[in-house]
């Protein structure tokens, strides 16, 4: 197995540039990319709380559901269209325009989702009428602009990153891992957040939201730095389209599949999993009948095994920081294909003893607990895929001068597209089966996946190395 450099021994390998990383980068830019992963963190909670915010409000006050839910969708479409035009912008103007740009657009959004609420609203009593085109109108913007906010970030963030640890693949894999938590986490830690505020102030709540935003504008605004060679290289020109360009790049296009596979994994583990386990008895025992993970747990149990879940794959994702630059890429994401074989295999064993939670037998309650360690060792194993995919795209960002962030707004366009399959296909696997029919779709992403690692990894893909195709910074940028 051929080892990707390691900490210990990328001075050995390339010493000038490894000098100019630690006197610039380190002392200088290590804040700066730090405040990157702190300003992505503040806009997943703010995003995600004001999606929170308008759910409950639409779900205790609005009755006309098929038109809400359209709007609402409304939020992929310009996250998917927006994506690879700013990351190719991104390449051209510099990153922190769109990283200052992504969180004044948040605040934008949560101030017309703040109007659309304080509308007086109709009832299931009330015909289509101009107020409710006004209302609809308002929330329409204010998820349209939520989309642009991700859009924006998404790519400026990874393309930054990218572009201020060249030659230091032992820090990417740190801080591109600290970007995969930050994204899973600030999901995560916003329903609960999101809750309490909800709780405390109601639709007032989305001037937190704002709050979070102007808190983000201002740390992007006085501690993230532009890379120098990004600020004076402004000569070479990329399409707008680049991203979708960089499809025919053979590297990319063989990862997509697996990259695509984990993504509509993640997307509807975490959209369906709090449906499906919270799905009313008696009417989930008629459904589908002996399976325990469908149906039958109270809200605040569900909201429990699923958030025990997350952490578990977070804490994951911290672990696998030493081994990401040491392994070759394609062996993690191999290793964590065997932990979703594994996580499958323990809860489709699990979903069998029992109709429901309160018929557990004695013997079936033992049987869970012991099953609980392979269960934890699966969601370990399997949190390395997303750091090793997430850097393995970063090396090849790294290979195509000036269009780096056009192949990170493709890997943006991909996570969001797979979230929202996951999410509508999932849905549809367990109408078919219920629990049993999410574990089947998951195996059948997980062979997707597998097919696309094993190509990489017979192609040598993934044994591209970290090459910077700049020159070592000068003297007196390296000075300062």
């Amino acid at each position: 197995m051929k080892n990707q450099p390691t900490r210990a021994n990328e001075e050995t390998l390339c010493p000038a540039t490894s000098a100019v990383t630690q006197r610039s980068g380190l002392q200088v830019r290590s804040s700066s990319i730090w405040a990157n992963v702190v300003s992505s963190l503040l806009l997943r909670v703010a995003s995600r709380t004001s999606f929170v915010l308008l759910g409950f409000y639409l779900g205790e006050r609005f009755a006309s559901t098929t038109l809400v839910v359209l709007v609402i969708e409304a939020f992929y479409l310009t996250e998917l269209t927006l994506a690879p035009i700013s990351g190719s912008l991104s390449d051209r103007w510099g990153r922190k325009p769109f990283l200052l740009l992504a969180p004044f657009l948040g605040a934008l959004a949560a101030l017309f989702l703040l109007g659309g609420s304080l509308l007086s609203h109709p009832t299931h009593h009330v015909a289509f009428n101009p107020r409710l085109a006004l209302f609809l109108l308002l929330i329409l913007c204010g998820r349209l602009l939520e989309g642009a906010t991700t859009a924006f970030n998404t790519p400026a963030c990874l393309g930054y990153i990218t572009d201020t640890t060249a030659h230091a693949p032992y820090m990417r894999a740190r801080v591109m891992t600290a970007f995969e938590v930050v994204t899973v986490g600030g999901i995560a830690l916003a329903i609960p957040f999101g809750g309490q505020v909800s709780t405390w102030l109601g639709i007032w709540g989305f001037l937190v939201v704002v709050g979070l935003h102007a808190l983000n504008m201002l740390i992007v605004a006085f501690v993230v730095q532009e890379h120098e060679q990004r600020v004076t290289r402004t000569a070479h020109r990329t399409s707008l389209l680049e991203s979708f360009k960089m499809l025919r790049e053979k590297r990319v296009f063989t990862f997509l599949p697996a990259w695509l596979s984990i993504s509509s994994l993640v997307g509807s583990w975490t959209t369906l999993a709090v449906i499906i386990l919270a799905y009313p008895n008696p009417a989930a025992d008629r459904r589908f009948p002996r399976q325990l993970f469908y149906g039958g747990f109270a809200k605040s149990q569900a909201t429990l095994l699923v958030g025990g879940i997350a952490l578990c794959f977070l804490l994951g994702m911290g672990l696998w920081v030493p081994l990401l630059s040491r392994l070759r890429r394609t062996a993690i994401m191999l290793i964590g294909l065997v932990g979703l074989a594994l996580c499958v295999a323990v809860l489709s064993i699990d979903n069998g003893l029992a109709q429901n939670p309160t018929s557990l037998s004695s013997g079936a309650h033992t049987m869970i607990l012991a099953s609980l360690p392979l269960l934890i060792l699966g969601i370990v194993l399997l949190s390395g895929f997303t750091p090793a995919a997430l850097t393995h795209m970063a090396t090849i960002a790294e290979l195509h001068a000036g269009k780096r962030g056009a192949v990170m707004g493709l890997y943006s366009i991909v996570l969001g597209l797979g979230q929202w399959l996951g999410a509508a296909v999932g849905a549809v696997s367990v109408d078919i089966d219920g629990f049993y029919g999410l574990m089947v779709f998951s195996c059948i992403l997980g062979l997707c996946s597998l097919l696309s690692v094993c190509y990489m990894r017979s192609h040598g893909h993934d044994l591209l190395q970290s090459k910077s195709d700049e020159p070592p910074l000068p003297a007196d940028v390296e000075a300062r």
